[in-house]
């Protein structure tokens, strides 16, 4: 005797909200997971400000245009313009080569920029769960003068 099979087939008896009971499951897990890449992103995001940020200091330092403290307003005022308190920035600038002011730089003096700012200030969610309270990001540039040499006036006449 043959049995056939039907055309149509019988839905599975014993498996109704399987799908449903395991997002249930995984949902908390996927949640988490996705929170923590949001999170990462952010940071990611705030470095890069802050960096870009240190370079465009050490970049107007580099002239020797500038005074330490009209750097530090530079690097605020780029740091702000991106959307960041800069209540708690921790700003340094200073000419390594000559241990002074950025502005008495002489060509090919070493400049430094550094800036940081505490991880709490930047958080958008969890992050605290698994950072100290005292964590910082933190950038920094280091740039050569570029300060131009003074030449001789042509139509000076103690040159001749």
């Amino acid at each position: 005797m043959t049995h056939f099979r039907s055309a149509t087939p019988l839905p599975p008896h014993g498996r109704r909200a399987v799908a449903a009971v395991e997002l249930a499951l995984l949902m908390p897990l996927l949640a988490l997971l996705l929170i923590g890449i949001w999170e990462m992103a952010r940071m990611i995001e705030i470095q890069q400000i802050l960096s870009n940020a240190a370079r465009e200091g050490a970049r107007q330092a580099a002239t020797g245009e500038l005074t330490n403290a009209q750097v530090k307003d530079v690097v605020q005022q780029y740091i702000a313009n991106q959307g960041l308190s800069t209540s708690n920035l921790d700003l340094n600038v200073w000419n390594q080569t000559r241990s002074g002011d950025v502005s008495k730089a002489q060509n090919l003096d070493e400049l430094h920029v550094t800036v940081s700012i505490p991880a709490a200030d930047v958080r958008w969610v969890m992050l605290y769960l698994v950072t100290e309270p005292s964590s910082k990001i933190q950038a920094e540039a280091v740039w050569m003068s570029v300060k131009d040499k003074e030449y001789p006036d042509p139509q000076d006449p103690a040159i001749e």
